[in-house]
């Protein structure tokens, strides 16, 4: 009976992981530039650098990571950004290009889908800062 409701709640895990609304899949693939070949949002832990006003023992809010993989004629390679954000929210999602087009997934354990507006807006502030950051280094993408 123990394996059965684990592998019952395993189940229910994995489900929960993979909830992108089609709504906001095709709000993400229709977003997507064209130089990306794929980009991940995930939980990034503040750095915390010893300054004064940061406690040791206060719990540390995740902020949103951003990394994209950039197609380039040298080559692709891998940019990442980590945003502020007023927020403690952020998103767990994987998009990557393939043969048909694009693959949006999460593997959060929150579906993503809870807040599409929330998840929009990230997924923007990403992409912006990952196109800011290049255009401020040209020679990474030549």
């Amino acid at each position: 009976m123990r394996i059965a409701l684990a592998a019952v709640f395993a189940g229910t895990l994995a489900g929960c992981g993979d909830a992108v609304s089609d709504s906001d899949t095709q709000f993400v693939t229709a977003a997507m530039p064209a130089q990306f070949e794929a980009l991940r949002m995930y939980g990034a832990v503040p750095v915390r650098d010893g300054s004064i006003g940061l406690s040791a023992h206060s719990p540390a809010r995740l902020q949103q990571g951003c990394e994209a993989v950039v197609r380039s004629v040298k080559g692709d390679f891998r940019e990442s950004v980590v945003l502020d954000s007023e927020s403690a929210e952020y998103f767990e999602l994987d998009v990557s290009r393939t043969p048909d087009g694009w693959s949006v997934t999460s593997d959060g354990l929150a579906a993503p889908s809870d807040n599409s507006v929330g998840l929009r807006t990230q997924f923007m502030n990403c992409v912006a800062a990952i196109k800011d950051k290049l255009r401020a280094q040209p020679e990474t993408v030549q």
